[in-house]
């Protein structure tokens, strides 16, 4: 069991992670709900670069107005070893803010980004 299925037994619906290290985005990160684009990070305790994503949130792929690449928020980066308790996070703040049947993608387009940081 995954550590996402442990954290969350009941979740009702689905959420897409990519993880992507090519610089050709084969991963397609930009239509995943939650994308993440490999890229060395600053780690603040230690000023060194680390391993570490360039995050992307809601992404998508329909018709009309269901298409968008995902949002970025300026600046935010999330350490390799911070990947997991990200995810975690976010889908937890996802799961006791959303409205009733609002997807994931909808979600993170519209609540405050300190929900999605």
């Amino acid at each position: 069991m995954t550590r996402l299925d442990q954290a969350f037994p009941t979740l009702d619906a689905p959420i897409t992670v990519h993880v992507n290290g090519c610089p050709n985005s084969c991963a397609r990160i930009q239509v995943a709900d939650i994308g993440f684009k490999g890229q060395l990070v600053l780690d603040d305790e230690t000023g060194e670069q680390v391993p570490g994503f360039q995050v992307h949130l809601g992404g998508r792929l329909g018709r009309g107005e269901d298409n968008d690449f995902g949002r970025k928020i300026r600046a935010h980066k999330v350490k390799a070893d911070g990947m997991p308790d990200y995810v975690e996070r976010v889908t937890r703040n996802y799961l006791e803010t959303r409205t009733d049947g609002e997807q994931f993608a909808d979600w993170a387009f519209r609540v405050d980004e300190e929900l999605i940081k």
